[in-house]
């Protein structure tokens, strides 16, 4: 840009050079004066304009530079963003995996409790049964005890031990016999009635087991028969 200028300059004061007359037609002084004088103003004005420019190109390369500055510092942000927006996509996915896993540690927890729950009820439920049996058993030879007043033959057998007993879980009339001290028969009579009268009709039904028993620590208690095995130790 200022070679133009001065190329301008140049071919400027050229052509105001061709139409000056020859030195033997030159005008008076004043002419000259003033022809002098406009081209301090016109070069006075092309140093303004070069100096314009020069600060133009200075302000330019410091703005493309700070740009430039501005650009790198962008992408500094930019992989910094992209960097962080990674991480925190991860963190989303770690707390993600960890909250599945919560759920089904929650989910197992429930089941699991459940069936603790559930074998507890049960639990619960054949201690409290095997409380009112024991319960019943007591209370029924207590009441043997006690109410043992006098000496009564209600049934007579060949062998001379066994034992007779009514169901002490239910109100049925029915009395079950066990002759012997080891037997695997169970006689059902209808009622005491019928146990205790030998031509009393229907007669009893037999009962064979799948095992004998020993002893006399037996009971009925809701249709089941509790003994000892033969044999056991």
């Amino acid at each position: 840009i200022m070679v133009a200028l001065w190329g301008a300059s140049a071919l400027l004061v050229l052509f105001l050079a061709a139409f000056l007359p020859p030195p033997q037609y030159a005008q008076d002084p004043a002419m000259v004066h003033y022809i002098y004088q406009r081209f301090q103003v016109l070069e006075q004005g092309l140093e303004k304009c070069t100096q314009a420019t020069r600060a133009y190109i200075q302000d330019f390369r410091e703005f493309s530079k700070n740009i430039s500055v501005m650009l790198g510092r962008c992408q500094t942000y930019t992989s910094e963003y992209k960097s962080a927006v990674n991480n925190l996509a991860l963190r989303v996915e770690r707390a993600q995996r960890e909250i599945d896993y919560l759920e089904y540690l929650r989910e197992s927890d429930i089941c699991v409790e459940t069936e603790d729950k559930t074998l507890a009820e049960k639990l619960l439920q054949e201690a409290e049964e095997e409380k009112k049996i024991r319960t019943l058993l007591n209370a029924s030879c207590d009441n043997m005890l006690t109410s043992i007043k006098s000496l009564k033959i209600v049934k007579k057998t060949i062998d001379t031990d066994g034992s007779w007993m009514k169901d002490a879980g239910s109100d049925s009339p029915k009395v079950y016999f066990l002759i012997g001290s080891r037997n695997n028969t169970v006689w059902e009579f209808a009622n005491m009635r019928a146990f205790m009268e030998d031509s009393t009709k229907p007669p009893p039904r037999k009962l064979n087991l799948p095992l004998s028993w020993q002893g006399s620590g037996q009971v009925i208690y809701r249709g089941f028969l509790f003994f000892q095995p033969r044999d056991f130790k």
